[in-house]
């Protein structure tokens, strides 16, 4: 577990290994990583092969007064295609939330940073042949500029195929009078703000939670690898504007930076989080020393 000041993280894992070719996913990713030593790569998430490590997990966040999830990774029983990793998974997530001391009855927030499959996924579950939202009692929390992006009547987006996400994991949500579309500045319990961080798709959020002077920035796919803290101009083939989500990145890095935040992705591979220094116009990745209990102070 995490603590930044007084509030506790967790996450519930999904899913975490080599899926992807770093050429593939990443766009104009330096020959030079390959060259680096293996100490390095190994920090920067790339095994012997070439390969990312990516992970997916869903962040808990609990204040005095809620619990809050922060993406909800790939969910069961979706159809995302033959070959998609996240194809009709038949995974024990709900277990693993139980491991951590939470029934979905438990849980106040869901905040979503974007609308991409693997972000919205244990939204909702399949019952009796209908999705239904996992949590009963929790408040989905969608971005105004996000929600309209890919709702199929207003924005009518399918980059990636990605517009099924909406119909299956974030529609019978707001059908279900669970939903609160919001703008930016939306705050919980004064300590979490969702705050715009356009690129990686035009609705994109990040959530700042801060607590007794410390800050933590759970940034989504902002940055989806280590290596593109060394290397802030590389984007992922996610990206849909790139000119935006190279600026956005920059950004969120020289703040962190500067101000000594932790940075929480919801793809990093393990040990997930970590901080930033400056290294000339780049950065230096420093991640936290084991995926064990950290206070960040």
């Amino acid at each position: 577990m995490i603590a930044i000041g007084e509030l506790k993280i967790d996450r519930v894992d999904e899913i975490c290994g080599a899926f992807l070719g770093m050429d593939e996913f990443l766009d104009g990713v330096p020959r030079e990583v390959l060259a680096r030593d293996p100490a390095w790569r190994a920090r920067h998430g790339v095994d012997a092969t070439g390969k990312l490590v990516i992970s997916v997990h869903c962040w808990i966040v609990r204040t005095e007064h809620h619990v809050i999830l922060i993406d909800t990774c790939l969910g069961n029983d979706k159809n995302r295609g033959e070959g998609n990793a996240g194809h009709r998974l038949q995974l024990d997530w709900l277990d693993r939330l139980g491991a951590k001391g939470l029934r979905p009855e438990d849980v106040d927030f869901v905040i979503c940073t974007h609308l991409h499959t693997d972000h919205v996924g244990w939204n909702t579950r399949l019952v009796d042949g209908r999705w239904v939202p996992t949590f009963p009692n929790a408040r989905y929390i969608f971005s105004r500029a996000e929600y309209e992006h890919w709702h199929p009547e207003i924005g009518a987006s399918n980059f990636l195929g990605q517009g099924i996400a909406f119909l299956d994991s974030v529609l019978p949500c707001v059908e279900a009078g669970q939903a609160d579309i919001i703008e930016e500045g939306y705050s919980i319990d004064d300590h979490l703000m969702l705050e715009a961080a356009p690129g990686h798709t035009p609705g994109t959020c990040i959530i700042r939670a801060s607590s007794a002077g410390s800050v933590g920035l759970f940034v989504g796919d902002c940055m989806h690898s280590p290596i593109q803290v060394a290397y802030p101009d590389v984007n992922s083939a996610a990206c849909e504007i790139p000119t935006q989500a190279r600026d956005t990145r920059r950004r969120l890095l020289s703040e962190c930076a500067e101000h000594g935040h932790m940075i929480l992705p919801a793809h990093f591979p393990p040990p997930f989080a970590g901080h930033v220094k400056r290294a000339g116009e780049a950065f230096e990745y420093l991640p936290l020393r084991g995926d064990t209990d950290r206070r960040h102070m």
